[in-house]
């Protein structure tokens, strides 16, 4: 892989919410997808320690479901995290297809899964978790779609009510943020009640042109709505992370893979 750079992004917490009595980053990653920087992704590691984060917030796709699916990269990293950070992990596109086809890839998912919680990562499949950072009380929720959300050409809606019937509701104090790979429905995420959204699988579009962003998603729609940036509705935000790796096509032009901090004041 090419090198990658790191994104910041500085989220302020309105007063509806307590924030936090002192700043702290959390580092936000996605769609890794086996990669590895550096033996090990040692340089990876070192660019997440260098951060000093509080929590680190993963958006799925960190492997690949391929005819013979690739995870060792994947899950030596979680090893590796886990020993200094609290890990916080959401299916993406490419872990439900390893679980929802067992004919084709076996227990490949139940291993996987198995493996990194092993070693301490909180996964994430339609629950939530509390943790508090500097005295603000902080609601992590996994949002795990099944495949029918990430079919090429077609898509099926999902709204704010099937969002509650998965997850519940935001509980009514704490700061919501939400874990869900999929960008496209961020409308309902905002209506739902998570107050940040982080997301990946668009890879930032592929290719990005000067002023009309990404060209491709996944599902071989031209520019799509939410690529990669900072985006807002009212005063719920989403982040979309550009992704750490690739597979398949591995295209991308004017579009490094990338590190998200997310710095909280």
């Amino acid at each position: 892989m090419s090198d990658f750079k790191i994104t910041r992004y500085r989220i302020r917490v309105d007063g509806k919410q307590r924030g936090p009595e002192e700043p702290f980053t959390a580092v936000f990653l996605a769609d890794l997808h086996n990669c590895s920087y550096g033996e090990d992704n040692s340089r990876l590691l070192q660019e997440i320690r260098n951060e000093n984060p509080a929590i680190v917030l993963i958006a799925g796709d960190m492997i690949t479901a391929s005819q013979e699916p690739q995870v060792d990269a994947a899950v030596s990293l979680m090893n590796e995290l886990t020993k200094k950070y609290p890990v916080f992990y959401v299916n993406g596109n490419h872990e439900d297809r390893l679980r929802s086809r067992p004919k084709e890839y076996g227990d490949a998912y139940e291993k996987y899964t198995e493996a990194i919680q092993s070693c301490g990562v909180h996964f994430l499949t339609n629950a939530s978790e509390q943790i508090e950072i500097h005295r603000m009380p902080i609601h992590v929720w996994g949002l795990d779609l099944p495949q029918e959300h990430y079919r090429r050409l077609r898509t099926e809606k999902l709204t704010e009510e099937r969002i509650g019937e998965l997850l519940g509701r935001p509980v009514a104090s704490g700061y919501q943020i939400l874990l869900a790979h999929a960008p496209t429905y961020f409308d309902a995420y905002a209506a739902w009640g998570a107050d940040l959204t982080l997301a990946g699988h668009l890879h930032g579009g592929m290719v990005r042109l000067p002023g009309l962003g990404g060209m491709f998603s996944p599902q071989l729609r031209l520019f799509p709505k939410y690529d990669k940036g900072l985006y807002t509705l009212g005063d719920k935000k989403m982040v979309v992370s550009a992704g750490l790796g690739s597979h398949s096509i591995c295209l991308r032009v004017n579009n490094p893979p990338e590190l998200v901090a997310l710095d909280f004041r």
